[in-house]
């Protein structure tokens, strides 16, 4: 990112927090008529990689949610992230909801939102997440190349696309579907020759008792756009979801399948991803979880070609200094495809959460 689209968007963080400030200060705007929303996550994270020194990231993660009126919403999320060494500035949404209940909930949203498929994607913050690492390693990974002259792409990954989304749920039930510009294996940045077109998304799951949910999402679309020697190739991804809370202690997982097409034929690409998380006293909590992802018999691989499968397995503990401030280190063990050996590395992380009004 360039020193202008920093500055741009430190301004912009800037001026979120002394609205919100001000805000604060208006006992005009206090009460239960209260009607705008904002709250900041801000980190630091560093790696010590056995191979290489892994890039000390910084992120500040703003979300603004102001009520128009009863049932409508409008949401902006700005993130200004250094990550692999270069700053970044994402606009990761930025739509308006519709809210009712006629029978069930119903939500309606227009505008740019997370895609509506993946664990990972409702773990994408770093406050949301227990991990030192703030994401799900494959939703910022690149599956290996499936052809020369073929955009980048991911098992699932970290998009936000523009679209419209409906969802639904009960007590017991959950409902949504999709029609998005960016297809959820899309990696997250944006490679030359990625399609921009329709791409479908559908979801449900069941919540059998408090605290335990079983899921499954699908979603199909293009890739990569047509060339003069060869017509657009196109994807379907098919994901299983479950999550179980009891106690202090919870247990979530989730498994991908994505077939690509490919001028030599289909490329289908499988993981899954498992993790434990328990609280120990108030103040602290261990967090453990290990990701695969396989590759197929004929995708191009660097070096050792019969290494075929990724696998990461990241230990956590966390520190709750206070409400707003946490402390984690942590270990992982990281073994990338095409390499035979695991990779170890030591982080830590401090995270800042805010919210401001």
């Amino acid at each position: 990112m360039n020193r202008a689209g920093t500055v741009t968007a430190s301004a912009l963080v800037l001026l979120l927090l002394a609205t919100a400030a001000g805000a604060q200060d208006d006992p005009s705007t206090s009460g239960p008529t209260r009607r705008l929303a904002v709250d900041t996550v801000t980190g630091y994270q560093d790696f010590l990689a056995e191979d290489s020194t892994w890039p000390i990231q910084f992120v500040v993660d703003a979300f603004v949610a102001v009520e128009l009126a009863p049932g409508w919403q409008v949401s902006v999320r700005p993130v200004l992230w250094r990550v692999q060494g270069e700053w970044e500035t994402l606009l990761d949404q930025a739509s308006i909801r519709y809210e009712t209940r006629r029978r069930a909930n119903w939500r309606v949203e227009v505008g740019k939102f997370p895609a509506p498929i993946g664990l990972g994607l409702t773990e994408n913050r770093a406050g949301n997440n227990a991990s030192v690492l703030w994401c799900h390693r494959p939703y910022y990974s690149s599956v290996p190349s499936i052809g020369a002259g073929l955009p980048p792409v991911s098992l699932i990954s970290a998009v936000y696309p523009f679209g419209a989304q409906v969802a639904a749920s009960g007590t017991r039930w959950d409902a949504r579907a999709a029609l998005v510009d960016r297809g959820p294996v899309e990696y997250w940045k944006t490679g030359a020759g990625a399609a921009r077109g329709p791409n479908g998304i559908v979801g449900a799951g069941i919540t059998p008792r408090q605290g335990f949910r079983i899921g499954a999402a699908g979603a199909w679309g293009r890739y990569a756009n047509a060339t003069p020697d060869r017509t657009a190739l196109g994807y379907t991804t098919i994901n299983a979801e479950t999550e179980f809370a009891f106690g202090y202690s919870r247990l979530s997982g989730e498994w991908v399948r994505s077939r690509f097409d490919a001028p030599e034929g289909s490329r289908t690409f499988e993981g899954w991803t498992a993790q434990a998380q328990q609280t120990v006293t108030p103040r602290v909590f261990l967090h453990s979880r290990v990701t695969t992802v396989r590759s197929p018999a004929g995708a191009e691989l660097p070096a050792v070609a019969t290494v075929r499968r990724s696998l990461s397995v990241d230990s956590t503990f966390g520190y709750r200094v206070d409400p707003e401030l946490t402390v984690r280190v942590g270990h992982a063990a990281i073994r990338a495809f095409g390499r035979p050996r695991l990779d170890h590395q030591l982080g830590v992380s401090v995270i800042w959460t805010r919210r401001w009004w």
